[in-house]
């Protein structure tokens, strides 16, 4: 009877034991589980702060685009509580960083200029379109420009690359040497006359009858010269007529007047006006869109800025 009573004390002390053993390993197992709650409660935080300092950032971008657009170049930097944007305006990179507590996120994105050449019909005072046919690759279509480019006459003149000079009014009534011609005076296109090449005329042109003007590609170039430039004064005009075929960019400073027949674009003047059936296509292709040599850079001229597809880079 005692040797039970022994055994029964020593079970006692075991599920004393046991007891204190369980209540350890709960209490362990729940300060893990608080330890784990306290650190998910600080990454779904940290979480918080990464999305808030990416939108922040993302919207620095569109504030500074905006600005850039509606304003001069240096608007483009700027920063307030929660974003400090920059931009570098050689490059042309837009870099906005957002910030959310001790969480930061970068964004940069690469712009480009739209400028006149990239569309069929570029007009800085005056549209006049009462009958026309416009065929185009989308996002090249007529548009507003203020200021337009400014041609550089001597660089098309034989003491640049022109290939040949002609001095005081001139006119054209048959096939002309391939090449660019650089006109001082006036030039009359008369029918039977047709060129590949460009011409460059500081006073006005007249088109009548059946004349074509096709512009050159530049050698080793992916760039076409122009077809047409006129303007080396406020006020130059191009005057076309039905059987007209121009294939190239043509240019004015002043009025361009064109019935016909068909024009590739793009057309930049600073007052067009389209009518007689005149049709303006770019048979699907942009080889004439880019921005033609002989003229003042794109990054001189306030025009508006687009992100570039692709561009955009995020980091931290």
């Amino acid at each position: 009877m005692g040797v039970f009573r022994n055994i029964i004390k020593s079970e006692d002390g075991s599920i004393l034991g046991m007891v204190m053993i369980f209540f350890l390993v709960l209490t362990i197992i729940g300060t893990a589980f608080l330890s784990m709650a306290a650190q998910e409660g600080k990454l779904s935080m940290r979480n918080v702060q990464r999305t808030q300092a990416l939108a922040s950032a993302e919207s620095g971008i569109n504030i500074g685009l905006w600005r850039l657009n509606h304003g001069p170049d240096s608007q483009g930097t700027f920063s307030n509580g929660s974003m400090s944007v920059t931009y570098d305006s050689v490059a042309q990179i837009l870099t906005s960083t957002g910030t959310s507590v001790s969480v930061s996120k970068t964004v940069s994105v690469e712009l480009w200029r739209d400028h006149p050449f990239n569309h069929i019909v570029a007009y800085k005072t005056q549209l006049d379109t009462s009958n026309y046919t416009l065929n185009h690759l989308k996002g090249r279509g007529i548009k507003h420009f203020d200021p337009l480019p400014q041609a550089i006459m001597d660089y098309y003149d034989t003491t640049g690359i022109g290939n040949y000079h002609h001095d005081g009014d001139t006119a054209f009534s048959a096939l002309i040497d391939t090449g660019i011609h650089y006109i001082k005076g006036n030039v009359w296109m008369k029918s039977g006359s047709s060129l590949i090449g460009t011409l460059v005329v500081t006073g006005g042109i007249k088109f009548t009858g059946t004349v074509s003007v096709q512009a050159q590609q530049m050698p080793e170039s992916s760039l076409y010269y122009p077809a047409i430039v006129v303007g080396d004064t406020a006020e130059t005009d191009i005057s076309g007529t039905p059987l007209l075929k121009v294939r190239g960019a043509v240019f004015s400073t002043g009025y361009v007047n064109f019935k016909g027949d068909t024009l590739t674009g793009p057309i930049v003047a600073n007052k067009v006006v389209l009518k007689a059936g005149v049709v303006i296509t770019d048979y699907g292709d942009e080889k004439y869109y880019k921005y033609p040599p002989g003229f003042l850079g794109p990054d001189i001229y306030d025009w508006e800025k687009y992100i570039k597809k692709g561009s955009w880079a995020s980091s931290n």
